[in-house]
């Protein structure tokens, strides 16, 4: 069904809604003082788009992170030279471009019900940052969820609709799932969508460092006893769904770089942008101060692809931009990305705040919430991890009497190998970052098997009697 109604500009930021009711982060906008610059790009962000049911500006009043992630994609998709149809009830957007329609759903991950959610949060001591593991474990999670959601979506209802069949259906996620959200970068939407964790690598006896492979992982633990599968781009069960849309540097500060003029704050920005040059490959810290700092509103968007869609995405639109393109070969079961030269990595916003912001924030410290229950696997469970490191591929790992063990077909016999490592370990690139340590104790197979089972039979016998010989 398309709305009839006609273009308003939009008033977002007078208020209608009682300020208890008011997201904390339009509060700000609106009381601090400080984000006139701010308000003005996010409402030529605005211009043109249609509020198709009348509940925009109170929804972007109270919930914001939805609201403000939708025009952000309205004002991407104009960037890139597209028509952007709103006026339909669902899905979000209808792009046009000289390469093609397709339709384009927003999600967002949000925090579980209980978790901290990801607007309390600060930089001082006294508040207790996650590990980096533990947030990407969550926001893995969260955008599984919400993909998933929203293929269903389409699955149930989205596709019978006239203006949406036979064109490429896009989700447009990103995470608003938890405090330092924006520390994961892309690690947990390549997780989701294609199992790929990193590279393996090891220390030699110098300190230098050696890429020696790559580890894929396909589950992760929601908590003991239920997993989450991963891996959602590398086979034809959501081959409706052509691709992703993503970026974790769509947030507040993102307005904070591209406003213009005077601010009442003090604004620095920091982070790493890829280079990939004729003359040089790597990566570039910066750390800047506005003015001065550069950046543009497409930078940080990454587009990973579906390899099994039904009708594919033409990437022409996004190529020869800001843009990190994603893929997956399904023939040899490779993770594949693209990233421009001076593509933006990560980047963070310092704001000097003042004493009153601080006190603001206190009561927020001690409060109580959720927290993911630590990582624990059924003992004896061999999990299918994937990857590879020189000719060994198929990773499996499993837990065993506080052992990790690996088994690894090794590609020249075609036979199976292990090793093992006394502490428990949760992915290949761990357990071979934490074997290089030389902190723990190892065991290795003397010999290889013709199946895994062997394998991993023949390394749980070694276990037991090594612990009775200890």
């Amino acid at each position: 069904m398309q709305v009839s109604t006609s273009i308003v500009i939009m008033d977002l930021f007078t208020p209608i809604t009682p300020i208890e009711k008011q997201h904390k982060y339009f509060v700000y906008m609106t009381e601090s003082g400080t984000c006139q610059p701010e308000i003005e790009v996010l409402q030529n962000w605005a211009d043109g788009f249609i509020d198709r049911n009348g509940k925009f500006v109170k929804e972007f009043q109270t919930n914001f992170n939805s609201n403000f992630w939708e025009l952000y994609l309205f004002a991407c998709f104009k960037e890139l030279g597209s028509k952007v149809d709103t006026s339909h009830e669902t899905p979000d957007f209808l792009v046009s471009s000289q390469y093609g329609d397709f339709v384009a759903e927003a999600a967002i991950a949000s925090h579980p019900e209980g978790f901290r959610p990801e607007w309390e949060k600060n930089d001082f001591s006294n508040f207790k940052k996650p590990s980096q593991k533990e947030i990407l474990r969550l926001s893995v999670i969260r955008l599984e969820h919400s993909i998933s959601k929203k293929f269903k979506k389409y699955r149930s209802h989205y596709s019978k609709l006239s203006h949406v069949k036979n064109k490429p259906f896009v989700i447009c996620a990103t995470p608003f799932d938890q405090p330092f959200f924006f520390t994961q970068d892309s690690l947990a939407i390549v997780k989701v969508l294609y199992g790929y964790e990193g590279v393996i690598s090891d220390t030699d006896s110098n300190g230098n460092i050696r890429i020696i492979g790559d580890s894929y992982k396909y589950q992760a633990q929601k908590k003991p006893g239920f997993d989450v599968h991963l891996g959602l781009f590398t086979n034809p069960k959501m081959k409706e769904v052509s691709a992703i849309v993503f970026n974790n540097r769509a947030t507040f500060s993102k307005l904070r770089a591209l406003a213009k003029g005077d601010s009442k704050c003090q604004i620095v920005f920091g982070g790493f942008r890829k280079i990939d040059s004729e003359n040089e490959i790597g990566i570039s810290p910066f750390f800047e101060q506005r003015p001065d700092y550069k950046e543009t509103l497409l930078d940080g968007l990454h587009i990973l692809l579906n390899p099994f869609a039904e009708n594919p995405l033409d990437t022409r639109i996004f190529e020869n931009r800001e843009i990190a393109i994603h893929n997956y070969d399904k023939e040899t079961g490779e993770y594949i990305s693209y990233l421009p030269h001076n593509f933006l990595l990560q980047r963070i916003c310092y704001t000097i705040s003042s004493e009153h912001e601080f006190q603001e924030f206190k009561q927020y410290i001690n409060k109580q919430y959720k927290e993911l229950e630590p990582e624990q696997w059924k003992e004896g469970e061999l999990k299918e991890f994937g990857g590879s490191s020189g000719y060994v591929r198929k990773n499996h790992m499993a837990h065993y009497k506080g052992w990790t063990i690996v088994v690894s077909l090794d590609l020249i016999d075609d036979d199976w190998g292990s090793i093992a490592l006394k502490k428990l370990c949760y992915s290949v690139v761990e357990f071979t970052k934490e074997n290089s340590k030389g902190k723990y104790k190892s065991l290795l197979l003397n010999d290889f098997r013709s199946t895994k089972e062997e394998a991993f039979g023949a390394m749980k016998k070694k276990i037991d009697e090594f612990k009775v010989l200890s």
